[in-house]
């Protein structure tokens, strides 16, 4: 059977919750600004992804750095199993994935932050509006967020098991994922649309 897509960029997030404590997320306005992004003509390379993550240092206050969890991955260690998903997924140019965990101290919270390179800007464009199409398809609703990377950017909320918060969005020929998630808390939106600014400002960085 086919694995949806939504599913591969938000399984890592959702797989990882587990039971915590009761304590609700931590509510707290997000950066207000809403500026129009520059758009990037930067071709990144594979090498360059771990300093283009984001850092154990940008943990988000209450949550830690899990390195178990972070660090280079293969499609397969996101879900990609089938030959058929392994064909698409290459079919756009991928060249690498990166993850960057971090879990709370406290709960169950989770927020991950998966890059997606590709060889070019049109295969990332391809990837980006593929996981825009799966999140409608299962049915996440959209949230308000301003314009992240260049063009088009997306950010909705649902549940894959674990309810979720993700933003996915493009810069040059990576497709940054960031995604909160928990099976027993309250979610906040503004934070995370920080997590998805700060992810974008290291990208934009280098």
């Amino acid at each position: 059977m086919r694995r949806p897509v939504l599913i591969v960029l938000l399984a890592l997030a959702a797989a990882g919750c587990s039971s915590g404590s009761e304590s609700p997320a931590e509510e707290g306005a997000g950066p207000a600004q809403d500026t129009t992004p520059t758009v990037s003509s930067r071709i990144y390379t594979k090498d360059e992804l771990p300093k283009v993550a984001l850092q154990p240092a940008d943990a988000p206050s209450g949550m830690r750095y899990t390195k178990v969890d972070s660090g280079p991955r293969t499609p397969f260690d996101v879900g990609l199993i089938l030959d058929e998903q392994v064909a698409e997924v290459r079919g756009f140019g991928l060249r690498g994935i990166f993850d960057v965990t971090f879990d709370s101290t406290t709960s169950d919270i989770r927020l991950t932050s998966r890059l997606w390179l590709f060889s070019e800007p049109s295969g990332a464009e391809g990837w980006l509006e593929k996981s825009r199409l799966e999140a409608e398809l299962y049915q996440f609703q959209p949230i308000t967020a301003p314009q992240l990377g260049d063009g088009r950017s997306w950010a909705a909320r649902g549940n894959v098991g674990a309810e979720v918060i993700s933003h996915a969005f493009r810069i040059g020929n990576l497709v940054v994922v960031t995604a909160y998630s928990t099976q027993s808390q309250q979610l906040s939106e503004s934070l995370a649309l920080a997590a998805a600014q700060k992810a974008a400002a290291r990208v934009r960085e280098l």
